[in-house]
């Protein structure tokens, strides 16, 4: 596997995914940086949390070609390279029975982490979350913005190399809008790359470095600066400039 530093994490050309008859998503192509934040808008049901299914290997492209670290892949065998190293998480985060630190464990046990390491793992973890006081707590209790945090620091632990987060700051206060804003940039500056698929924009996009917009089930690059022209993004790979 290619691991020089200036090849994209993912660069994707020409996929298309179709549900019950209607084609959901024909993107030209999308190429997501390492360390890179990509901010992606669309009303509901332009196929925003397909897309970014898709990128973590929960779902298959008909059709596409997938280019991850370097080597370019068919859509099967890209989601099995995605799946594990590109965790997606939804505004409703599953939790599993048990504490907040059961929780945070389940992906160290998967990896075969002994007691004791994880325990210093989680506890690090718990305190970068500012979630220790909550570590003997009932998941399943916990308010929508913890049960974010956790979910957070869940997939940071296992130390994603792409962050695929649906919606995650709905109903959230604004203490834990803070917190979470500051878990992913902290996330970014640990290597991570992340998509947001949101209808909060506004208060993300000093987080991001390019706002993307679905529309139609196509991509088109918006610019950051509120009330710029769309950019459309072709499979050629060249830009349309606004007229």
């Amino acid at each position: 596997m290619n691991q020089d530093p200036a090849q994209p994490l993912l660069a994707v050309r020409g996929l298309e995914f179709a549900f019950g008859g209607r084609r959901v998503l024909d993107v030209g192509q999308l190429r997501i940086a390492r360390g890179e934040a990509i901010l992606l808008v669309g009303d509901n049901g332009s196929g925003k949390t397909t897309l970014l299914k898709i990128l973590a290997g929960l779902l298959v492209a008909a059709r596409g070609e997938f280019t991850c670290l370097g080597t370019t892949m068919a859509p099967r065998a890209a989601a099995r390279f995605c799946r594990g190293r590109h965790v997606y998480l939804h505004q409703s985060p599953y939790m599993f029975d048990g504490t907040v630190e059961e929780n945070i464990a389940y992906g160290l046990r998967q990896r075969g982490r002994d007691s004791a390491q994880q325990r210093i793992e989680i506890r690090d973890m718990l305190a970068w979350a500012e979630l220790g006081h909550l570590v003997h707590r009932p998941a399943r209790q916990l308010s929508t913005g913890e049960k974010q945090r956790v979910a957070l620091t869940r997939a940071r632990i296992l130390a994603p190399s792409l962050l695929l987060l649906d919606e995650i700051t709905a109903n959230m206060d604004a203490d834990s809008r803070r917190r979470t804003h500051t878990m992913i940039a902290d996330l970014r500056r640990a290597g991570s790359s992340v998509v947001f698929a949101t209808h909060d924009h506004a208060s993300l996009e000093a987080l991001c470095d390019q706002r993307l917009e679905l529309a139609g089930g196509q991509l088109v690059d918006v610019p950051l600066t509120a009330g710029a022209d769309v950019i459309p993004l072709r499979r050629d790979g060249v830009t349309t400039e606004p007229r």
